[in-house]
């Protein structure tokens, strides 16, 4: 069955409610300076939760979502999400407690341009399926990733940390 996304506003109350809720995603957040290593708190079949750590410098290839929707918030620190419009790539800086929406079809990219570590909890609804990733010189698509059946690290919600999928070998 597919699933329309929820509403964005509804991704910003789950967002800051996990947000919130840090005994939760504090114990399982990750700063490794070797990688990012973003880990899913849980999923439901309208939308799925991560908890994503960045060091200093860190950032994600330019990327979509899919057939998702998303939205996350800062919990520490700033983030720079960086969207592809008009032809041309515009940043636009998250700080704590700020939320950036993520549309459908959206390409962005997302980086730690800081030298303080940064943390955020993303929302995607339906839950990701795949990540199409494009190269930053052409904006082409470079290769897509497909994410199935990934396990969370939430009690109940089906079993251990994993990595994000943009953080995972190619596949």
């Amino acid at each position: 069955m597919t699933w329309e996304p929820i509403t964005f506003e509804a991704m910003a109350d789950i967002a800051a409610g996990i947000a919130a809720a840090e005994p939760l995603w504090q114990s399982v957040v990750r700063h490794d300076e070797s990688g990012r290593a973003p880990v899913r708190l849980l999923a439901t079949p309208r939308y799925e939760v991560w908890v994503i750590g960045w060091t200093p410098a860190q950032g994600v290839e330019l990327h979509d979502h899919g057939e998702s929707a998303g939205l996350f918030i800062v919990t520490e620190g700033v983030l720079t999400d960086v969207e592809l419009r008009g032809g041309r790539l515009v940043p636009i800086d998250v700080g704590i407690d700020e939320q950036r929406r993520l549309p459908l079809g959206i390409i962005h990219d997302v980086a730690n341009t800081t030298a303080l570590n940064a943390t955020s909890i993303h929302v995607y609804s339906p839950p990701l399926r795949t990540m199409m990733h494009y190269d930053p010189a052409t904006y082409r698509p470079t290769w897509t990733e497909h994410i199935i059946g990934e396990p969370t690290v939430l009690p109940g919600t089906g079993g251990s940390a994993l990595l994000h999928p943009s953080a995972s070998a190619r596949g």
